[in-house]
């Protein structure tokens, strides 16, 4: 149970003892930290991509801008 309401808990960390009062007694606001911690997981996921590619065209821009900036006229 914890796992699936760790994200919420962190998000909310206040209402720590409502969210475990309802994680242990509804089944609706169950699916729903499902529902919420596999989204915060693909956001992550999604985040640390954008960041790896943003690094990748910083290096293909500086390596672009060598090569602009060395060429010479035929």
């Amino acid at each position: 149970m914890v796992e699936r309401i760790r994200s919420l808990l962190a998000r909310f960390p206040e209402d720590e003892e409502i969210v475990r009062r309802l994680a242990a007694t509804d089944a609706r606001f169950n699916a729903l930290c499902d529902e919420y911690r596999k989204i915060v997981d693909l956001l992550d996921t999604c985040e640390a991509q954008v960041a790896r590619l943003r690094e990748h065209r910083a290096l293909l821009e500086d390596e672009l801008l060598t090569r602009i900036e060395g060429h010479q006229p035929l």
